[in-house]
């Protein structure tokens, strides 16, 4: 048996950011490249996580907030991994984007982006001891502490292999919606609004991701809106566990929060199973907001 004193699970944007915090971790992460869909959730399961696919857009004023912590201020401008570029700012709201720390092309995760020891070798359940935590891949890993930082879908998928969930357990969070529209139609009360040149939104249906934002995206002819409407979403693990393969996701949302087991928030619901396994993903974040939420992953994931 492997013996670890912290570990991260997830090669995602709280894991990057997790690897900056702690050292001397060992981070498991799966590199399957491909999407894991149920219901509303909708994970890549490859390195990098959803990061790798969307790109992150960066709520400025929010951004901007979180900044005034002067430690997190530092670790911004003294990390090497990603820079926060101007995408748009004479709009309805202010959204930059994550980039390469040395080039403006938009922020996907690599490899050679980590500090500490990555593991190729998915983790599929866990078993928690008095003093540590069992991991179980390929091989059994008695770790100290653990930091879970892959998707919701991935956290819930984890707990019920490890019988940690039951197929009657209610899930339940909250999300709003998502859309497109013509720039020439928009209600900034109802909407937080970004736009996108049409070759965007073309590339982004039909190769998933694309590379490098356009310039001058303000004169695009559409927009993406995200509703300021949030709404409580509830399944039974058993539907959850059902995978969808044929599943669109075009036009929802994927900005999950306040993931909770029972009306339990999923940051209390583990720390009750074992009080060294945090927390790091959107669920965890307990405010919905309307728009980017990479700014809140960041922070969140530097300051807890």
């Amino acid at each position: 048996m492997i013996k670890i004193n912290h570990s991260i699970l997830g090669s995602g944007l709280s894991a990057l950011v997790r690897d900056k915090v702690k050292k001397k971790s060992k981070i498991f992460y799966c590199n399957e490249k491909k999407i894991l869909k149920s219901k509303r959730f909708y994970e890549f399961n490859g390195l990098g996580g959803n990061t790798n696919i969307w790109g992150g857009y960066v709520n400025c004023k929010r951004y901007e907030n979180f900044c005034r912590n002067i430690k997190f201020k530092k670790f911004k401008k003294e990390n090497n991994f990603f820079k926060v570029r101007k995408y748009m700012n004479n709009f309805i709201n202010i959204t930059h984007y994550l980039s390469n720390k040395n080039n403006d092309n938009i922020l996907r995760i690599e490899k050679s982006d980590f500090k500490n020891e990555l593991i190729h070798e998915e983790i599929t359940k866990i078993k928690v001891l008095k003093q540590n935590i069992l991991l179980f891949g390929k091989k059994i890993y008695k770790t100290k502490t653990l930091d879970l930082c892959v998707g919701n879908l991935g956290i819930l998928k984890l707990l019920y292999n490890s019988k940690l969930l039951k197929k009657s357990d209610i899930i339940s969070f909250e999300d709003g919606s998502c859309s497109y529209s013509l720039n020439i139609f928009l209600n900034k009360r109802k909407y937080y609004y970004i736009p996108m040149k049409l070759g965007d939104v073309l590339k982004k249906f039909f190769f998933k991701r694309i590379e490098k934002y356009n310039e001058n995206c303000e004169n695009g002819i559409l927009v993406q809106k995200f509703s300021y409407k949030k709404k409580k979403i509830n399944f039974r693990v058993n539907e959850i566990m059902k995978y969808e393969s044929n599943h669109i996701r075009y036009f929802l949302s994927n900005h999950i929060v306040k993931l909770s087991i029972n009306n339990e928030p999923i940051k209390i619901f583990i720390k009750k199973i074992s009080k060294n396994i945090n927390v790091y993903n959107s669920g965890a974040l307990r405010k919905y907001v309307a728009g980017p939420i990479s700014q809140d992953i960041i922070y969140y994931s530097f300051n807890k």
